[in-house]
């Protein structure tokens, strides 16, 4: 009777299939063979001859003391062994000849981490092989600067910054300025203000206290008005118009607004008794005022409502379930809306205009141009991403970064951000991006103009020109 290691070796896949399906029989039910007939092609050798056949070959032969009939294993486990190599066989065969569904994004994302893992192990002696298998990052930045320019400023942490007209505003206690281009200070101003929120629009220049009710709104260093509102002030929006747009703790309410016009009127109040108020904007086309409201009786819910500043009730609103919209913000004329799973855009009348939900990740920045563009920041199981969209919220570009960012900004095709101490400025994706590493610890950074961008320290501003 032929032994097991002559069947494999000499059956084909169908005579193997058979093989494992039978009661266990070692021979394959064609071709059989008799005992005398294998006994009389084998010739006679002793002993020691036996074992030098299958010395080497078979290690189960060479472990048996000298006198013992090897011992094989059961017929049960024999067959299963047979069964999955047939399994094996058939799906390296699929792994090889199928590139596309699971397995060719599997294949893909092997080949892809093989080659990371394997470029830790690369030959050291290989220029060639180091250049095309793990290129430098940082071979595709500039890293040259036109110019910058440190200002000392012993109250940087206690101080509020606002892009204005190519340089920054500086708001801290009873105090106000404006350093240039140039790093120099044009004007600065006393101020009734001693916590201050602050915002910029065009020419206008708004500070609210921040916990109390004062408001001053400035053209450049020239002071319009001053004024107090009824309610204590949780934050401030101002257009380019000049209309300012207040947050209120307003007394036995959930929350409350209010709007002032250039010349410190109030021009309109509105108080919520059921959902929180979280953020408020003003529209400077249409003077249509968007106010996010936020209910959590049972689940996060938030709703945007829209108002005429001339109408006491809302005429138009649009529902986010499951979604803290925590910011809202107008540019041309269209309201984007900000929430911890999505974004979304509105139009003036209220028509939904875009809603991108995200899911799987965590939002952790955002930031928005005056035309609209935004940009934002994710984790994705770890991974820092940033995503880069439209006015109209289409996704224009995407990128992974190599660490966790703390702040961004965005000015038409330019974005700004830092991974530690170094900071990226430029066309996302692009060669022409620039890299520029801060002298200390960041507290916050600004885009300027599309050639300039200022680094917050906490006892100084640079300002960065490319």
């Amino acid at each position: 009777m032929k032994k097991d290691k002559d069947i494999i070796n000499e059956g084909s896949i169908n005579d193997l299939i058979r093989y494992a399906e039978s009661d266990g029989d070692n021979t394959p039910q064609t071709d059989e063979l008799e005992d005398e007939e294998i006994s009389a092609d084998v010739p006679e050798t002793d002993e020691g001859a036996y074992d030098d056949i299958y010395d080497g070959t078979y290690d189960d032969f060479d472990n048996e003391p000298d006198g013992e009939t090897p011992v094989f294993e059961p017929k049960s486990t024999k067959k299963g062994i047979i069964v999955g190599s047939i399994i094996g066989l058939i799906a390296v065969l699929l792994f090889i000849t199928i590139d596309s569904g699971i397995i060719g994004s599997y294949k893909s994302n092997f080949a892809r981490n093989f080659s990371n893992i394997f470029s830790a192990f690369k030959p050291s002696d290989n220029p060639s092989y180091e250049e095309a298998v793990t290129p430098k990052p940082d071979a595709v930045y500039s890293t040259e600067v036109k110019g910058n320019v440190i200002i000392s400023l012993e109250n940087a942490n206690d101080t509020e910054f606002a892009p204005y007209k190519g340089g920054i505003l500086c708001a801290s206690m009873n105090h106000l300025s404006y350093i240039d281009t140039s790093g120099a200070e044009a004007w600065a101003q006393d101020t009734v203000i001693v916590d201050p929120i602050l915002k910029a629009e065009g020419n206008y220049i708004l500070l609210a206290e921040r916990g109390r009710n004062k408001i001053c709104l400035y053209n450049d260093k020239k002071l319009v008005y001053e004024t107090e509102d009824p309610d204590v002030i949780e934050s401030a929006k101002v257009s380019s118009n000049g209309d300012a747009v207040i947050v209120t703790d307003k007394a036995s309410y959930k929350g409350g607004i209010s709007v002032y016009n250039k010349s410190g009127a109030q021009i309109f109040s509105w108080a919520s008794g059921s959902d929180s108020v979280i953020s408020a904007d003003i529209s400077s086309k249409s003077r249509k005022v968007a106010v996010a409201l936020l209910n959590t009786d049972e689940r996060a819910k938030s709703t945007i409502q829209l108002f005429d500043v001339t109408e006491t009730d809302s005429y138009a609103k649009v529902d986010a379930d499951d979604t803290v919209i925590f910011d809202v913000k107008f540019a041309n004329d269209t309201l984007n809306a900000f929430g911890d799973n999505r974004i979304l855009g509105v139009s003036s009348s209220g028509k939904l205009l875009y809603d991108n939900t995200f899911e799987n990740v965590q939002l952790t920045h955002s930031a928005v141009d005056s035309e609209g563009g935004k940009l934002m920041s994710f984790d994705d199981g770890n991974i820092p991403m940033l995503n880069m969209y439209s006015p109209k919220g289409a996704l224009k570009d995407s990128a992974t970064l190599t660490g966790v960012t703390d702040f961004i900004g965005i000015s038409g095709k330019n974005v700004l951000y830092n991974i530690g101490r170094d900071i990226y400025f430029g066309k996302l994706n692009s060669k022409s991006m620039t890299k520029y590493t801060a002298t200390m610890d960041i507290r916050d950074l600004y885009v300027l103009s599309d050639m300039s961008f200022a680094i917050v320290y906490s006892n100084s501003i640079e300002l960065v020109t490319l």
